[in-house]
């Protein structure tokens, strides 16, 4: 019985504890970062316009509110959503985007870091989805660039923080 307590308490503990993040401390936190003036977010015509504009303007947010402690190579960020894929769910939405970011030097205008990723999001809110997509797309490309702005907590800093 009380073996059967035991793996009880440790599942229901299990996922609490993943729910915590370590930072590393061994790097430098700005080495391989850019100071990043702006930024475009671009797409074919299929792409609802309301996803273009929110990831815009959320990218740009971040930006905005970032502050580095030193100098650093500046540069513009070039965001293309190349596809969006639908699938179908019993119930809400479900919908992935491929994206693809590039790091433009201001100064001489060469291409400087370039990657790509995708995004899925699922929502039962129909209405929401491009806006759920827009968030998780500007999240991704603020945490590869290290921008600030808002955002989503994990499970043990809401339960933390109060929120």
């Amino acid at each position: 019985m009380r073996r059967l307590f035991s793996l009880c308490l440790l599942m229901a503990a299990l996922p609490l504890l993943m729910a915590f993040r370590l930072e590393t401390a061994a790097r430098d936190p700005e080495s391989l970062l850019y100071d990043v003036r702006g930024a475009f977010v671009a797409a074919k015509s299929d792409i609802p316009p309301l996803l273009v504009a929110e990831t815009d303007r959320l990218v740009n947010e971040a930006i905005i509110s970032t502050v580095r402690q030193r100098v650093l190579p500046r540069t513009i960020l070039t965001v293309r959503i190349h596809r969006l894929m639908k699938f179908p769910v019993i119930l809400g939405r479900k919908r992935e985007a491929a994206v693809s970011v590039k790091a433009v030097s201001v100064a001489n205008g060469e291409v400087i870091a370039e990657g790509s990723f995708s995004v899925t999001v699922y929502s039962l809110n129909a209405g929401g989805i491009d806006l759920l997509l827009a968030e998780r797309i500007a999240e991704r490309v603020a945490s590869e660039f290290q921008l600030s702005g808002e955002r989503r907590s994990t499970l043990a800093t809401a339960l933390s923080s109060g929120r």
